[in-house]
Formats: C-alpha cells, sequence, structure tokens
C-alpha cells in the first residue's frame, strides 16, 4: 500500500503537536493557566488534526461491508 501525501502531512502533524505537549518553559500542566496554555497549543490543534485526517483517510479508504 502506497502512502498518499495527505496521510504524510497528517503524520507530520501529528507528531508536531505531541512534541509541543512537552515544551520546556511552558508552566506545569497542574497550574490553571498551564492547563490553557497546553490546551491552545497541543490538546486542541492535535484532537482536530487526528480527526480530520481520520476523516480524509477513511473517506479515501472506504470499509467493505460483509454480507
Amino acid at each position: 500500500m502506497k502512502v498518499t501525501k495527505t496521510e504524510k502531512i497528517w503524520l507530520g502533524l501529528t507528531v508536531l503537536f505531541f512534541a509541543l505537549y512537552n515544551l520546556p518553559g511552558v508552566p506545569a500542566y497542574g497550574d490553571a493557566r498551564g492547563l490553557l496554555v497546553h490546551a491552545l497549543l497541543t490538546v486542541l490543534p492535535l484532537w482536530i488534526c487526528v480527526y480530520a485526517g481520520l476523516f480524509k483517510v477513511l473517506r479515501r479508504y472506504k470499509l467493505k461491508k460483509k454480507k
């Protein structure tokens, strides 16, 4: 199976946002300010990226129904 450009972009963005989650200098996750920083920089974009990528990939490779 050949990896498409969409899948490569999806993988790159997922790895990027996961790496941004562990930025040094960002307040601790238990802190209220740190929670908002982490959510805006990483968690929300990561969720959007993963679900949008899944939607595009599954639309390309449709699952076959069993008879």
